[in-house]
């Protein structure tokens, strides 16, 4: 049975729609749809990530699926032996090393091991512990906005370290990039990647938000007696007056995708 075949199968036995089924999976329904006709394919972090909620495709996702760390590592070290015996290339392992973090993704533990890129399973207690997060292929307006698409495709599930994520859940984060320079007054420029937790959804802070789908990186004050919301840029030069919105307003126009937690700093100088 084809891989498009099997998709297909797996959202029908689920109960769920293309689009119920594409959210999970990190994906448009447009995307979605296309791998049930065989038109394209998809990554291996999108079948983990879906692995990792319940949706085992049986024979591509199913063969770590409640195994032991000791049984993931055994596999590693079994693969790697057969790569180093044959004289791979260097390449080839960093390829073999790539199809095992994919089997990360989700929530798991791993690190690196010395003197050989294998990852290796691990818990959230190592203080070397990593974790695999989505990317959203959308760009986080710092400034005027991009094209509205909602967060909605993944570019690739990159590794962090457990400790930047500062107690949040990694199941509960993802990653956009900035573009703009309305955040530059906190040292957020463009170009830096930016972590949020899609767990938490209130209060006052620095959110990655959609107005009217346009994907945005900005801080909200919510003024509770006025039924108001602040949105707020970090450039008082270039940006001094904030945008105010009726808490109806936001109802209808804005998407809170999550708080900002964390940051990857690229300097611009």
């Amino acid at each position: 049975m084809d891989l498009a075949q099997k998709l297909l199968e797996l959202r029908v036995s689920s109960g769920k729609s293309q689009v119920e089924i594409s959210k999970l999976a990190g994906v448009s329904q447009r995307t979605w749809s296309s791998y049930e006709r065989g038109e394209t394919t998809p990554k291996m972090g999108v079948l983990w990530g879906l692995a990792a909620k319940g949706y085992v495709i049986e024979g591509l996702t199913s063969s770590f699926v409640g195994n032991t760390a000791e049984d993931v590592q055994k596999k590693i070290d079994e693969r790697l032996k057969v790569a180093t015996k044959e004289k791979a290339p260097a390449n080839m392992l960093m390829e073999t090393t790539g199809q095992y973090i994919d089997n990360f993704v989700g929530g798991s533990f791993f690190k690196f091991a010395k003197q050989k890129p294998t990852p290796i399973p691990t818990d959230e207690s190592d203080p070397n512990a990593m974790v695999m997060l989505p990317l959203y292929s959308q760009r986080a307006a710092a400034g005027t906005g991009q094209p509205p698409t909602q967060l909605e495709e993944l570019e690739a599930y990159i590794p962090v370290f457990l400790e930047i994520l500062g107690g949040s859940n990694p199941r509960n984060c993802g990653a956009v990039r900035v573009v703009g320079d309305s955040m530059t007054d906190m040292t957020l420029y463009n170009g830096d990647l930016v972590f949020f937790d899609r767990s938490k959804l209130e209060g006052d802070g620095i959110y990655v938000i959609s107005i009217h789908g346009d994907v945005r990186v900005k801080r909200l004050e919510y003024r509770t007696f006025e039924k108001k919301l602040i949105i707020r840029s970090e450039n008082q030069k270039r940006y001094p007056d904030p945008e105010e919105i009726s808490f109806e307003q936001a109802m209808e126009m804005l998407v809170i995708h999550g708080k900002v937690i964390c940051w990857l700093h690229r300097h611009p100088y």
